[in-house]
């Protein structure tokens, strides 16, 4: 790579962090491109050439937020092979990732807002989510094993640990006053961990 490359790659990643840090906390229509140029100490038009128009770069920072559900593999192909272990443990990353990943909760909260129309036009739900794809196989081996009935539903658990942890960052300003905790804290989380751990684990013996 040139040393120019390398210069414009350089650009182009500071210009993606900081419009993540922007329309994470804006959205597309609250969010200014003279603001990401200022923040990434670049010319606006710098922007303009290198993405298009702010929707285009708004899709591109929704993408980059959405890519990194990927990089959780490693750890979830390395899971035990108990079930119930296993759920646990995926519970516990998934938690990790959403409160590692604040701008992940809030660009999913403005798409929602939004009707998803660039979550739709940018295939984005095709990008590969090993959370979910996990849990769906650690359901299916547990059936083949006789562990867990034909009956699970695997789409109704998967919404289920969606509710039951994406909300719990999404709606974290008002759960902290409805509760009167800060539920940020360690022990906070790892006790919602636990129980959304148990939640699922009842449904499935429940079936049995």
């Amino acid at each position: 790579m040139t040393k120019q490359e390398m210069r414009t790659d350089a650009t182009k990643k500071a210009i993606l962090k900081f419009a993540e840090e922007e329309f994470s906390d804006k959205g597309l229509y609250g969010c200014r491109v003279d603001e990401i140029a200022r923040k990434a100490n670049v010319n606006k038009a710098l922007i303009y050439r290198h993405f298009g128009n702010k929707e285009t770069l708004y899709k591109e920072v929704l993408v980059r937020v959405y890519t990194r559900l990927g990089d959780l593999e490693e750890k979830v192909i390395n899971l035990q092979t108990d079930y119930e272990l296993k759920l646990k443990d995926l519970v516990h990353i998934y938690f990790q990732f959403l409160y590692d990943n604040p701008s992940f909760v809030r660009m999913v909260m403005w798409e929602n807002l939004h009707g998803a129309k660039s979550f739709k036009e940018r295939g984005v739900a095709e990008t590969k989510n090993p959370i979910l794809h996990e849990l769906g196989r650690i359901i299916q081996e547990a059936r083949l094993r006789s562990e867990v009935p034909e009956s699970i539903d695997s789409d109704q658990l998967i919404l289920t640990l969606i509710a039951c942890s994406f909300n719990y960052f999404s709606n974290m300003n008002t759960l902290n006053i409805i509760v009167g905790k800060d539920l940020m804290l360690s022990e906070n989380r790892e006790k919602r961990i636990q129980a959304t751990t148990e939640m699922l684990l009842a449904y499935l013996k429940a079936r049995q």
